[in-house]
């Protein structure tokens, strides 16, 4: 791991010892005559259409090899606080929308999941997922695939940066994601199994779209799942706010690790207590506090 006293300023720092920005120049949106790189102008374009088409897009071998070589490095030696929780809870993760459902309502459907989760205070700053996180460049990219000015790193003290950690055996049930859209990139992939699937716009502002989200998880409506296998050091981007994703059961000898790099359109996101406490088994003092001036999401959905 290097020293936190190199990395003091993450967002000052260069990637290219661990990024490929040979092909994914993330840093590079101008030329040195303040002129637009056509090179990252086509990397945008590519995953805005494939955002667009797919609420989805992959930049294969984001990382490079040292980079996901220190990747795996690090991200091994932080597991042991990362401790497994097999529990159910319903797409939502949110026990008061709960009260009162009949038992087959799609907000009251309960699955599995097995799963744990480094949080972004158990992750130094000076890791590859955390310097990858906070690049300037990196956001830059990001805000210009998912047509925003500009955006923001989370101001939960949990999520934002969480590597999530499935084993053998283990598996993340179908969800939605609290902020609009998401970064993942796979530190270590499993031998089979822990596939991506989900149903793009699935939902959409003011319509949850229940009939639907019903189907799927009845086992309906296999037409809408789209299924994709990530491999080590891919980058993802994804809608999943609006589409209801899992991670399928991984098979096999290999721990499934991925980095997941949540940004938001607006700054001081912090998620819900009761959703927090759901997914991460613990919620702090900055949880409860923007609980009393929790304000509306604005496009009409349940957080």
């Amino acid at each position: 791991m290097g020293s936190a006293l190199l990395y003091a300023n993450p967002e000052g720092d260069a990637l290219e010892d661990i990024v490929n920005v040979s092909q994914y120049p993330v840093g590079s949106a101008q030329n040195a005559g303040g002129s637009v790189n056509e090179s990252w102008a086509d990397m945008v374009a590519t995953t805005r259409r494939a955002l667009a088409t797919d609420g989805c897009a992959t930049l294969p071998g984001f990382l490079t090899d040292e980079g996901l070589r220190r990747a795996r490095s690090e991200i091994s030696s932080l597991m042991p606080k990362a401790p497994l929780r097999h529990e159910t809870s319903s797409v939502y993760a949110r026990s008061d929308l709960e009260v009162g459902l009949a038992p087959d309502d799609p907000r009251q459907i309960q699955m599995s999941r097995l799963i744990g989760h480094l949080t972004r205070d158990q992750i130094p700053p000076d890791v590859v997922l955390a310097r990858v996180y906070a690049a300037p460049g990196v956001k830059q990219f990001v805000a210009a695939c998912v047509g925003e000015v500009r955006v923001f790193e989370y101001a939960d003290p949990l999520a934002g940066l969480v590597v999530t950690v499935t084993p053998p055996g283990g598996e993340l049930h179908w969800h939605y994601d609290t902020n609009e859209f998401v970064v993942t990139l796979m530190v270590a992939e499993p031998d089979s199994g822990g596939d991506f699937e989900y149903c793009p716009g699935l939902r959409s502002p003011g319509n949850e779209n229940f009939d639907g989200l019903g189907r799927v998880l009845r086992g309906e409506a296999p037409d809408v799942v789209r299924r994709r296998r990530l491999r080590a050091g891919d980058l993802q981007i994804f809608l999943g706010r609006y589409s209801l994703h899992r991670v399928t059961k991984v098979e096999g000898q290999t721990t499934r690790c991925v980095g997941v790099l949540s940004y938001a359109n607006r700054p001081g996101v912090i998620g819900p207590v009761d959703r927090t406490r759901s997914v991460y088994g613990r919620v702090t003092e900055a949880h409860l506090l923007a609980a009393e001036f929790a304000r509306s999401s604005g496009d009409g959905l349940i957080l």
